[in-house]
């Protein structure tokens, strides 16, 4: 019997968690919905390897490698300093009841989650897509104007799943869950 086709449209919920040993967390925490139509999956083309000989028209060998990492972006408008520094390192300095995001002194930090997100439930089911170790890369990327909100560009980069152990698991998933 064949499995129904799921309908994958919308983002109902993203979220993130401290990242498993070589699998996926399980704690997750909500991030703030992304702006409509803000998500997109940067999925790289591998690039052809081949040895040709000559006088001949086909290959000896023929392979492809990746010469970039996947990424999934969403854009989080009107963020709150909490999810910014949980994105962009840095500090939150609440001194005299303020609420004051302060950068990170020492360049890009170096933060890593699992990353999830799902879609919209439809036609009884959703989709959910996950990220076992994701490198965050996060930046104010658009000041607030009349017409626009300030906007969050995050980065969830794709990287190896491996336990201490040295056992290497999948790096990306994608499930699809039936919903009443």
């Amino acid at each position: 019997m064949a499995k129904k086709r799921p309908i994958a449209m919308g983002i109902a919920a993203h979220r993130i968690a401290t990242v498993g040993d070589g699998v996926p967390g399980v704690d997750f925490n909500p991030l703030p919905l992304p702006t409509k139509n803000a998500v997109s999956f940067n999925f790289a083309d591998a690039n052809e390897v081949r040895i040709d000989l000559e006088g001949s028209n086909d290959p000896l060998y023929s392979g492809f490698v990746k010469d970039t990492t996947d990424y999934i972006e969403v854009s989080i408008p009107t963020p709150d300093n909490e999810t910014i520094q949980k994105l962009m390192g840095g500090e939150i300095d609440s001194a005299l009841e303020k609420d004051i995001w302060q950068e990170a002194f020492d360049g890009v930090p170096d933060i890593s989650y699992t990353y999830q997100c799902e879609t919209t439930p439809r036609n009884s089911s959703k989709v959910v897509y996950t990220i076992v170790n994701a490198k965050v890369l996060a930046r104010l990327s658009q000041a607030p104007t009349a017409d626009n909100p300030e906007l969050l560009l995050v980065r969830f980069y794709k990287q190896a799943a491996i336990t201490a152990a040295g056992v290497k698991g999948y790096a990306f998933s994608r499930e699809v869950v039936t919903v009443a």
